[in-house]
């Protein structure tokens, strides 16, 4: 009677975990999704946090735009 009733135990967690697994994975991966989104919004702040730097320090536009192009050739 005990084996039956921890085989039916063990098939019930079985099936559980089957049925939620593909929910756990999208989980994770919207997760990583969220993480990679603040990264590059981190960035865009950091990047008009020099850009403002520039700009205090009373450069030309065609200054700036030089600067924006070498730094867009180097990624």
């Amino acid at each position: 009677m005990t084996i039956l009733f921890l085989s039916l135990a063990i098939i019930i967690v079985i099936i559980v975990i089957l049925v939620s697994a593909k929910h756990i994975k999208a989980g994770f991966e919207a997760r990583s999704e969220v993480k990679d989104q603040q990264k590059t919004q981190n960035l865009s702040e950091t990047e008009e946090d020099v850009l403002k730097k520039l700009q205090d320090k009373n450069l030309s536009e065609e200054d700036l735009k030089k600067l924006y192009e070498e730094i867009q050739k180097k990624k």
